[in-house]
């Protein structure tokens, strides 16, 4: 089923075609190896879905390497401008009110 008339970034995780849809196809274990995370936190009041960017706060090794999640932010934004493809990929998958969140503190990528 494919939702129509909707901005891609609304569009509910599993129902279209594009990769970018699902939080399945992302490589959790790099991301962890850099200290952050995409986090599935379940949906707002209004039923849109509620994913996240976050630092890790329970690295494999050490301790963690971002101190806040706008710390982890700036790192994903600045290498998704320098063409990592896991970067861009996890921008995209985030929901459009924590896009806004990370545009207005880092720019946009």
């Amino acid at each position: 089923m494919t939702i129509q008339n909707q901005p891609y970034a609304l569009q509910p995780i599993g129902n279209t075609a594009s990769p970018f849809d699902s939080l399945d196809a992302f490589d959790y274990d790099a991301a962890r190896r850099e200290g952050w995370t995409i986090s599935d936190c379940g949906v707002y009041g209004d039923g849109s879905r509620r994913v996240e960017l976050q630092k890790t706060d329970d690295p494999i090794q050490g301790a963690p390497l971002f101190t806040e999640d706008r710390a982890a932010w700036a790192h994903v934004v600045q290498q998704a401008r320098r063409g990592s493809s896991l970067h861009y990929l996890a921008l995209q998958l985030i929901d459009r009110r924590e896009k806004l969140a990370v545009e207005a503190h880092c720019g946009t990528w």
